[in-house]
């Protein structure tokens, strides 16, 4: 899910005086101040790079100098830092809008990897994840490896800076967690923002839901679920009524609706424009039948997280604590659903710490069941992974990569600014990554960091002989 646009990333590229260095002229901007809907959001100078950036809900985005106090975001829409007359930073104004600065005393975001290590990389060791009351049992990286230097080496680079926010790095092979290190100040406390990797745990939570009876099959019409709530529905026709939760499952709904085409009515920005992100989904024109191919779009997760609380007379939040979370001994998260502008800031996203994200995908991978209890019913893992070559199966994502004429296949849940847990079922394993990489392929035409880290370092560290392990 995307940011606003004061929010999306910019670059900070001016010559500073004499007086004073770069940052130092940077950091007379930082601190906290009032932003949209009531909320805040700070103002950090980066002595890393020298980089000024905007920070929400633990989400940094650089700002780009234009002139004097004036800065631009992606948009060219201007950011302008007012002062009084002592020459102090009061406040800013964008697109027609003032925020006054509420105070200069605010805790500071980490803006290097490990600050301890930056300028000597080749100093960090490996260690075996530590071994906790969470159900996951931990393992070398030595042992079920066949070159784990080329992951060792990963982290490294991760260290000096080539890989930028990435916040955590997780491998869990052979039923073991063998890699477990973070960034940039997170730690294996931290409950992380997921953004769309929310979505594809969404569609695990309605299988729960259909496996309790609450929904008789994810085969029945979808509008007839919502005729209580949303008594009329816009651009109603017969190919809209035929429209199935399975439908809206595997991105298949036929609507106007597709993320990345800022043609189409459904896009995530013109939704998220609207006061109800459901309603404003349901109402969309139909474009094709139903059923025929996919079209990624936001729309349809937060349709079925409505859904489940329709069907179950439940909030998400509540019918997931009881039926997924609790049962996975998952307690250190946050989750307000809320598919609304009152989730302008959060987008009705998980936040959850990557340990715990390792169970929730573990949980796929082995059909279900966790710990010998059956908390999903095999039968709807299986129909989630019963995906088309690149396609989508029950919100999750088919993806692979191919090296040396070796295909690598796994299932993807995937959130702006890289966050990625892949799910590899025939090499037994599953890596999680989060970061802080928010709209880059929009802004440096290029995709996140593990898209590289992956193909490049884990996979090619080799599975180990099994008689070796």
């Amino acid at each position: 899910m995307k940011k606003l646009l004061f929010l999306i990333p910019l670059i900070i590229g001016c010559s500073s005086p004499k007086e004073k260095s770069e940052f130092d002229k940077l950091a007379e901007y930082e601190g906290n101040y009032e932003y949209v809907n009531k909320t805040t959001l700070d103002i950090i100078a980066s002595e890393l790079d020298s980089t000024l950036y905007a920070v929400v809900d633990k989400a940094k985005y650089p700002l780009k100098h234009i002139a004097l106090d004036s800065f631009a975001n992606i948009a060219d829409i201007p950011v302008v830092f007012e002062r009084d007359k002592s020459n102090r930073v009061i406040g800013y104004k964008t697109d027609g809008q003032v925020f006054k600065l509420i105070t200069s005393d605010i805790v500071k975001s980490e803006m290097f990897p490990r600050k301890e290590l930056f300028h000597n990389p080749n100093n960090y060791v490996y260690h075996k994840p530590n071994q906790t009351a969470d159900g996951l049992e931990t393992g070398s990286l030595k042992k079920e490896f066949k070159n784990p230097e080329s992951i060792i080496d990963m982290v490294k680079e991760t260290i000096k800076g080539k890989f930028p926010d990435v916040h955590s790095i997780l491998i869990y092979k052979n039923n073991k967690l063998v890699l477990e290190e973070y960034f940039y100040g997170y730690n294996e406390n931290t409950p992380h923002q997921l953004r769309s990797a929310t979505k594809p745990f969404i569609g695990g939570i309605l299988g729960i839901t259909i496996d309790k009876g609450f929904i008789k099959s994810e085969k029945e019409k979808l509008l007839p679920y919502f005729n209580s709530i949303y008594p009329e529905i816009a651009n109603l026709d017969e190919r809209k009524k035929e429209i199935t939760i399975e439908n809206f499952l595997m991105y298949r709904h036929g609507l106007d609706c597709e993320n990345n085409n800022p043609e189409s009515k459904g896009n995530e920005e013109l939704m998220m424009q609207s006061e109800n992100w459901v309603k404003y989904t349901l109402d969309l024109p139909m474009v094709t039948k139903s059923g025929k191919s996919s079209s990624y779009c936001t729309g349809c997760a937060l349709t079925l997280g409505s859904l489940i609380e329709q069907a179950t007379s439940k909030n998400i939040e509540e019918f997931a604590k009881e039926n997924l979370f609790q049962p996975l001994g998952i307690s250190n998260y946050e989750w307000t659903f809320e598919p609304n502008q009152a989730s302008m800031t959060t987008f009705s996203q998980m936040y959850i710490t990557p340990r715990d994200l390792i169970k929730l995908a573990k949980l796929f991978k082995d059909g279900g069941k966790w710990k010998d209890k059956q908390i999903i019913s095999e039968s709807w893992i299986n129909k989630t992974f019963q995906m088309d070559e690149g396609d989508y199966g029950y919100l999750w994502e088919h993806k692979y990569f191919v090296i040396d004429g070796q295909r690598y296949n796994s299932y993807l849940a995937s959130g702006n600014g890289g966050q990625k847990i892949n799910i590899w079922p025939e090499l037994d394993m599953i890596t999680v990554f989060t970061g802080g990489n928010y709209n880059s392929y929009q802004l440096y035409g290029k995709s996140t960091p593990p898209n590289e880290m992956i193909p490049n370092y884990i996979l090619k560290a080799g599975e180990k002989p099994a008689d070796n392990n």
